[in-house]
């Protein structure tokens, strides 16, 4: 599979480079086939999946050594600490089998600024917020509470998700039903499939080996 992706940019890179077309480039080519355990393959990791909660801050923050408020700083942060993966019989899955990964999340996350030189300000905050060993500040001779550190909520319906697939040169993830997408902020609060799709090169008259999965997420209010 890799070996016929270096040869595609290849033959595209001679054809630019010479300004010719290469019609023939693979017409003699004798193609091996990929080992059964490869073409076979499409398991997840033994962390089938991972969940982040990721915070936006607008004006929240203040650099200290330039004596001035930072306008934007995203921070992301990983909320899920268990991940299993359990079997259902389903007629509308692959092999009548649906793979189901059960996760639990945090419903609380702590976010840390790049450094000590930029602190969250506790004037800048509102509703349910902690922060973790605070300190006073004086800004703009004001005296605030200010912390490298912060607590919130988990906004749950703006969560990161990633399906660890063992082999993702192999595999494709295909979402089912209107499922999240993954690796963007989304709502996983209701069950998620994904298809999983393994795309090497495999022997002639062999069918493509697919998996379902779906994903269930319980919050649960654990300390970190």
């Amino acid at each position: 599979m890799k070996f016929n992706r270096i040869l595609n940019k290849l033959c595209l890179g001679l054809a630019i480079l010479s300004g010719v077309s290469f019609t023939s480039c693979k017409a003699d080519l004798v193609y091996e086939e990929a080992p059964e355990s490869v073409y076979s393959d499409v398991a997840l990791t033994a962390n089938p999946f991972t969940l982040r909660a990721r915070e936006w801050f607008q004006g929240q923050i203040y650099a200290i050594n330039w004596n001035k408020w930072a306008d934007n700083y995203i921070n992301t942060q990983q909320i899920s600490w268990e991940a299993t993966l359990t079997t259902e019989s389903s007629s509308d899955a692959p092999g009548g089998t649906l793979y189901v990964v059960n996760v639990k999340a945090n419903t609380k996350v702590t976010y840390k600024t790049q450094n000590k030189g930029f602190l969250f300000v506790g004037s800048k905050f509102s509703g349910n917020y902690t922060f973790v060993e605070p300190t006073t500040t004086t800004i703009a001779g004001v005296s605030e509470e200010t912390a490298q550190q912060v607590t919130l909520p988990v906004k749950q319906n703006e969560v990161i998700g990633e399906l660890n697939v063992s082999n993702p040169y192999d595999n494709v993830v295909e979402r089912i039903d209107g499922a999240p997408e993954l690796g963007v902020p989304a709502d996983f609060s209701k069950p998620a499939r994904y298809l999983v799709k393994n795309i090497a090169y495999r022997p002639a008259g062999v069918a493509q080996v697919t998996r379902l999965y779906e994903v269930r997420v319980t919050f649960v209010d654990k300390e970190e």
